[in-house]
C-alpha cells in the first residue's frame, strides 16, 4: 500500500510539474511565433465545416489567408509556422485560416485543392490569390503585402 501511495503521488507531482512547463513553454512560445494580438482566435483559427468558412472566411470584412493542409504532409508541417509568423506581425489586417483538408474535404474540393498545402488568398467573399507548395518568406511576405496592400 505505501508503494502505491508513493507512485500515485509521483504521477500527480509530475503531472503538475507538466502543466507547469507546458504553461510556461506555451507562454513563451506564442509571442515568438509573432501572435502578439489583443484577439489571437479572431486572427488565427481553424475551420470547423463550410458554415463556418462562410461565416469567418466569406463574410469577413478583413482580408483571410486559407491554408489548407493535411496532418500527415511535411511540406504543410514546415509552411504553417511561416504563415503564422508573417500574419501574426500584421495585426488586425489580415487573418489565418487553417483548413484541415481531411476534416472538410467538401470545401477543399470546392476551392479546387488538388494538392497540399495550397494557400488562398480572400478579400470580400472572394478569391483574389493562390499559391501551392512551400515558399520562402520573402514569397509569403509579399503574398500577404499585395492582399492587405502594403
Amino acid at each position: 500500500m505505501y508503494r502505491r501511495s508513493l507512485a500515485q503521488l509521483a504521477s500527480a507531482t509530475n503531472r503538475a510539474l507538466w502543466k507547469d512547463l507546458e504553461r510556461k513553454c506555451l507562454a513563451a512560445w506564442v509571442p515568438a511565433r509573432g501572435l502578439k494580438t489583443a484577439t489571437p482566435d479572431r486572427a488565427l483559427f481553424n475551420v470547423q465545416d463550410e458554415e463556418d468558412f462562410t461565416k469567418r472566411v466569406l463574410n469577413s470584412s478583413t482580408p483571410v489567408v486559407v491554408d489548407f493542409h493535411a496532418q500527415w504532409c511535411g511540406p504543410c508541417k514546415l509552411l504553417g509556422p511561416r504563415l503564422e509568423t508573417i500574419i501574426g506581425s500584421k495585426g488586425d489586417k489580415v487573418h489565418l485560416a487553417k483548413v484541415d483538408i481531411d476534416d472538410v474535404s467538401d470545401l477543399a474540393l470546392e476551392y479546387g485543392v488538388t494538392a497540399v498545402p495550397s494557400v488562398l488568398a480572400v478579400k470580400g467573399g472572394k478569391v483574389v490569390d493562390k499559391f501551392v507548395g512551400l515558399q520562402e518568406e520573402s514569397r509569403i511576405e509579399s503574398f500577404v503585402g499585395r492582399l492587405i496592400g502594403e
